[in-house]
């Protein structure tokens, strides 16, 4: 009899708590996109970090790839929903190729800072010289490029290669310089007898040069997720300058550098400003046709262009509740 009656009380009472309360409120899974050393998005892991993601009841499947553009081709497949830190060149040329995407908000400006052997006193004295660079469609490749018309310098040769080669290549000599990120290039100078920078900032000022991204479909079909993911990111923000004595420390242990690295890394780099910086964007896109990695026909109308791609909607309607 008493079991009877257990076996009642399970089958009147289990289907309610399945449905008010067993698998119901699960995390809802977001797979997410990040280039190999992008540390320098420091709120982002700091929202990490605090588990500002679970809390908006995420959960983050992360992805990590060595460049943008290798990034891009698994969201264009539709590996993954979103993106952060991604280089604007990346972004923008996939969406030229037809790409369904939209771009959310900034996530850094800066961070593309050229560093180079002693012998090399300016960014001129590159003239007839060999480059390292992340690849190209990487936004520092970009920033190199506008530097090198700016001052007039003709390279002997670019070389890509990984971010985290480049330094070696510096070392060994192979290279007179290279253009990276932040922290990267931080580590060379402390690493490298002699190597300091040519270039701290990029020659455009506020250049944008990474930011979130999220694939169209799933930004169409899902808002209130990518809404909760961003809100989680800008909790971060607001984190990071609440506590900005916290952050070179943060960034050097993540990266198990000392805090001096991480110091010289954000001094190149704005990690804090999500409103998007237009201009630079439109003169990344140009430059992007200049140099043949976005075909003209594509966007025959560069302001069009970039209004299609580009959604600070949800960012603009959420600024204020952080402060920001």
């Amino acid at each position: 009899m008493k079991k009877w009656i257990v076996s009642l009380a399970c089958g009147l009472f289990l289907p309610g708590l399945i449905f008010s309360g067993i698998g119901y409120g699960q995390p809802t899974k977001v797979v997410v996109g990040n280039v190999t050393a992008d540390e320098i998005h420091v709120p982002y892991y700091m929202a990490l970090k605090n588990g500002y993601f679970e809390q908006a009841g995420l959960q983050l499947e992360r992805k990590t790839y060595v460049t943008g553009p290798n990034l891009m081709m698994s969201m264009t497949n539709g590996e993954l929903q979103m993106n952060v830190g991604t280089g604007y060149t990346p972004m923008l040329q996939a969406a030229a190729q037809g790409a369904d995407i939209k771009i959310l908000v900034s996530m850094v400006k800066g961070n593309g800072p050229v560093v180079a052997r002693a012998h090399i006193k300016t960014f001129k004295d590159l003239d007839g010289k060999i480059v390292g660079s992340p690849g190209l469609g990487t936004i520092q490749n970009t920033m190199l490029s506008m530097a090198a018309q700016k001052y007039g310098v003709k390279f002997k040769k670019v070389l890509h290669g990984k971010i985290t080669d480049l330094p070696v290549f510096l070392e060994k000599g192979e290279i007179d310089a290279f253009a990276g990120w932040g922290w990267v290039a931080a580590d060379a100078m402390v690493k490298i007898k002699g190597a300091h920078l040519v270039l701290k900032l990029p020659v455009i000022p506020n250049m944008e040069a990474g930011a979130m991204g999220v694939h169209g479909k799933f930004y169409r079909e899902h808002p209130a997720t990518v809404k909760k993911f961003l809100s989680a990111y800008l909790k971060g923000v607001k984190y990071y300058r609440d506590n900005k004595q916290q952050a070179a420390p943060f960034l050097a242990g993540m990266i198990n550098r000392p805090v001096e690295v991480g110091k010289m890394a954000l001094e190149g780099a704005i990690p804090d400003l999500p409103e998007i910086d237009i201009p630079s964007v439109k003169f990344s896109v140009q430059d992007a046709i200049d140099t043949g990695k976005i075909k003209k026909e594509a966007v025959p109308d560069t302001d069009a262009f970039v209004r299609k791609y580009i959604d600070q909607t949800l960012y603009l309607e959420m600024k204020k509740e952080y402060g920001l």
